[in-house]
């Protein structure tokens, strides 16, 4: 579970997102039905979002700024999250909204497969 932090902190809903469309992973798929070579991309895929959230000094969704008054500006290269309706910048897709969990989940269906 990406979101869940019994053992470690989860990656936040806007991160669990974007990487698991970078890994083309449908969001609804359990968990337990990733193979091993899923679960790897994913793994890729969650580090990549990672690291390119820090380069762009997280996101901000309201009001959020760091120490210096400057906002986050990864919400503005999202794939897919706060996308729906919209289309997806990798397949041309539209982007769809789902709530799991009392979360919204943002996802193309098109290249996000279970």
């Amino acid at each position: 579970m990406l979101l869940g932090g019994k053992v470690v902190v989860g990656a936040g809903n806007i991160y669990a997102c974007e990487a698991l469309h970078a890994a083309g992973i449908h969001p609804m798929l359990r968990c337990d039905r990733i193979s091993r070579p899923r679960a790897a991309r994913l793994l890729a895929a969650l580090r990549a979002t990672l690291a390119q959230a820090l380069d762009l000094g997280g996101s901000t969704l309201r009001d959020f700024r760091d120490a210096h008054g400057i906002s986050g500006g990864f919400q503005d290269q999202a794939g897919v999250y706060g996308r729906a309706g919209q289309d997806c910048r990798r397949c041309g897709g539209t982007v769809r909204r789902a709530v799991q969990g009392q979360r919204a989940t943002y996802y193309c269906a098109g290249c996000q497969t279970r």
